[in-house]
């Protein structure tokens, strides 16, 4: 018994690191505090400027079928790579020149489904009557 006392003795002797060591808050998050002021950036794949992330919309790279099509990720839930572009038409039109989604996704990326979504965006919404009034 002698001896294990000895041993556990010599662990936290004088000088020793664990003697120093102060014990450790635990962390819950490294996501900043709520009301911190701090708002995620990203940038833009068309006009190259930084914004907040909600002011951006998220595309997301599909592989189905064989083709990479970029589609608007609107829940911002989509797995795998994102891209970020401002939900204008000229960001689009010059992402499109730059043929900046092959670099945002690393792959070959067509962005038709985008161009469809910025043209029913243009349409302006469509003219269903509403479902949750009765008629």
């Amino acid at each position: 018994m002698k001896a294990r006392e000895k041993k556990r003795g010599r662990m936290f002797m004088a000088g020793s690191p664990s003697a120093f060591q102060q014990p450790q808050e635990p962390v819950n998050s490294v996501r900043p505090a709520a009301g911190s002021g701090h708002v995620p950036q990203r940038t833009c794949i068309g006009c190259r400027k930084k914004d907040d992330q909600a002011a951006l919309m998220r595309l997301a790279l599909d592989s189905g079928d064989g083709m990479n099509a970029v589609l608007v990720d609107e829940s911002r839930r989509m797995s795998g790579r994102g891209a970020w572009l401002h939900p204008d038409a000229a960001c689009f039109a010059t992402a499109v020149k730059r043929r900046a989604f092959g670099r945002a996704f690393r792959a070959q990326a067509d962005p038709s489904a985008v161009a469809q979504w910025f043209e029913a965006q243009e349409a302006g919404p469509a003219r269903n009557p509403p479902r949750n009034r009765p008629t």
